[in-house]
């Protein structure tokens, strides 16, 4: 065993965002967990159109409910269709609950 080497070999990840505005300011991206392109949201227009609260959004996100993307400057982009599917399966719960 006097010839054993050891062979130390690193790796590197990167992830490439893609992010699509068009002239009506829709935002186009990239989202990993619907598999596709769909239109992304800031939270402001992510509070306007769900008519939740920012908190329950937020909430939301962190227990993976409602997909979201944080850009490397730090802003939170929100998947429109998995807020609208969160959306319907929030108004089906409330109708079976009366």
């Amino acid at each position: 065993m006097k010839n054993a080497k050891k062979i130390l070999i690193t790796t590197e990840s990167h992830e490439i965002f893609i992010v699509r505005v068009n002239r009506r300011s829709n935002i186009r991206g990239f989202c990993p967990d619907c598999a596709e392109e769909v239109e992304l949201l800031t939270l402001d227009e992510a509070v306007s159109v769900s008519t939740r609260k920012t908190r329950e959004l937020i909430r939301e996100i962190e227990a993976d409910a409602v997909h979201s993307i944080e850009t490397l400057s730090g802003h939170l982009l929100l998947c429109r269709r998995s807020l609208l599917e969160e959306k319907k399966a929030r108004g089906n719960e409330l109708e079976k609950k009366l």
